[in-house]
């Protein structure tokens, strides 16, 4: 009986041309499945039209439902249908077949390509420094047991990859990671029924050298070390094997461990909202640049000059902020601190802090009680001598400030003076703006560090440290889209904290904040040009070459 392989995917069915219709629950899902089915059973009429009896089906494509994304109900009966959601590509579906086919593919991470990615989300395959779209590891799985390959469909990048291995059928133009421009189904389904009917080409081996995987941020290559790969960088791993298929499943799992960040990184599940714009962000993520970016010195010591100036003013909200951040900036970029001469700054920026009230009256704005509140923590820090909190005051203020919508600075408040062994805090749930506001949300999780490195002076401990960083680094695309240049500013210095910049985030953050630094070195309001201070001179800090 002769039998033919197919392998589906979603992203280069003709008529998907939105990110968002590759993930369940999300609008275009369900017409997306009507169009790959009907691609599929085009492609299956061909093949009984050119000889085979029998077409075995892998439906490759996590939707995040936990399913099959082909409707069963609809599918030609002489298709075998498989949904392995562990490997797509498992060996016995290549047994006993005679030619391979893909259907619906996309182009390899990196590639430009409408919804390029392999296998994951996360991941950039190579080997022997050729990119590896999911089409070239089904090819070279084929290759390696000498079955032949029938024809590849997806948008122009990747048919264009194809080299001539095998024939293309493009159903689209990619216009960008998220969006392209499809080809009449109808057209693609006649062409796949037309290209069955061409013969088998032998196909060519994958080189036998170690399967190179990137990630994006360190703790995942780390996940993945953990499986026996080879560490080869802060965000990459190599994995070598007898044979490609050996190579390709212990790469597999690799990937697989990498991946399990996601359920910090992804939030609520599908149909979600939340859940679509954190798997559609991940696509945004950049991976590691290929050439560290160098310091951004002129642009940190014009952030100093900046920030300087607009907190030279003699009310407490701008002594606060000077002393404040020049505090947080020895602890986190020390050689930049002494390079620029800034103890004998810090040092009056600290005495001046004695002036400042540490009353809390009703009435007073939340941002002036933070003043006085951070006022009184550094010079705590410091070891100057200080007046004490009045904890009944401190906790009325708080329940005025948490009953009159300020929930995010009463929790912050309260965090800071109970982190100085004061415990007047309000019962807030944990993260309580994350349904609210995604804004109020990020800043509640930046501050997380800020708390737990007691504002940039040591380093983070806390073990959620590491769901945290996923958050942010899913966050850093729709961060940068906003344009929102003091949050921007804040996830960098967190980055930079747990030893991410060196990351594609980190690097796409920064150069937001470059981009929008004012000829004076400012970035609009002074809190925003303190944040980004830290962010330029941390970057500094941690850049090769820097002395």
């Amino acid at each position: 009986m002769a039998r033919a392989l197919i392998i589906v995917d979603l992203e280069g069915v003709a008529g998907v041309d939105a990110l968002g219709a590759v993930i369940a629950g999300a609008p275009g899902y369900s017409r997306a499945r009507e169009r790959v089915t009907a691609e599929v059973n085009a492609l299956v009429e061909g093949l009984l039209a050119a000889g085979f009896e029998h077409v075995r089906v892998s439906d490759s494509h996590l939707s995040g439902s936990g399913g099959a994304n082909l409707l069963t109900e609809a599918l030609h009966p002489a298709v075998e249908l498989h949904f392995l959601a562990e490997d797509a590509y498992a060996a016995p579906l290549f047994a006993d077949v005679q030619a391979v086919a893909c259907v619906g593919m996309h182009a390899a991470a990196g590639s430009g390509g409408f919804g390029a990615h392999t296998v994951d989300l996360l991941g950039h395959w190579t080997c022997a420094g050729r990119a590896l779209s999911e089409t070239d590891l089904v090819l070279g799985l084929a290759a390696e047991v000498g079955v032949p390959g029938l024809l590849v469909s997806g948008d122009d990048v990747l048919c264009d990859s194809l080299g001539g291995r095998v024939s293309g059928v493009c159903t689209k133009t990619a216009l960008s990671l998220t969006e392209a421009r499809s080809r009449p189904s109808e057209a693609v389904c006649a062409q796949l029924r037309l290209a069955a009917a061409r013969p088998a080409r032998p196909l060519e081996p994958v080189p036998e050298a170690p399967l190179v995987l990137t990630f994006k941020s360190q703790h995942q290559a780390g996940l993945a070390a953990r499986t026996g790969a080879r560490r080869a960088g802060p965000y990459r791993v190599e994995v070598e094997g007898a044979t490609f298929r050996e190579r390709y499943t212990r790469a597999l799992r690799a990937s697989a461990a990498a991946a399990s960040v996601l359920t910090h990184a992804v939030a609520g599940g599908p149909g979600d909202a939340s859940f679509s714009r954190d798997a559609l962000a991940l696509f945004h993520l950049p991976g590691p640049p290929a050439l560290a970016p160098p310091p951004p010195v002129a642009e940190a010591e014009r952030a100093l000059e900046a920030f300087l100036a607009s907190t030279a003013g003699t009310d407490d909200v701008s002594r606060a902020l000077r002393a404040l951040t020049l505090h947080m900036l020895e602890g986190h970029a020390p050689r930049v601190f002494s390079r620029w001469g800034l103890e004998p700054t810090l040092q009056t920026a600290g005495a001046a802090l004695a002036e400042i009230s540490l009353s809390l009256p009703v009435g007073l704005a939340p941002e002036e009680a933070m003043a006085r509140i951070d006022a009184w923590f550094v010079r705590r820090e410091r070891g100057f001598s200080t007046a004490p909190l009045a904890p009944s005051s401190l906790r009325a203020y708080l329940e005025r400030a948490g009953g009159e919508g300020q929930g995010l600075y009463a929790w912050l408040l309260g965090e800071m003076v109970a982190a100085c062994g004061i415990d007047v805090r309000l019962s807030i749930p944990e993260r309580a703006y994350r349904d609210v506001s995604r804004v109020a949300d990020l800043y509640w999780l930046t501050h997380l560090y800020l708390l737990d490195s007691r504002y940039l002076r040591i380093p983070v401990r806390s073990p959620d440290a590491v769901a945290w960083t996923e958050e942010l680094l899913a966050a850093a695309p729709w961060v940068r889209e906003q344009g929102l240049v003091d949050l921007a500013a804040e996830v960098v210095f967190c980055l930079q904290c747990v030893e991410e910049s060196g990351g594609g985030a980190h690097a796409s953050l920064l150069s937001l904040l470059i981009e929008r630094q004012d000829a004076r070195g400012g970035l609009g309001d002074a809190h925003a040009t303190a944040a980004a201070l830290l962010a330029l001179a941390g970057a500094c800090e941690r850049a090769r070459g820097f002395h």
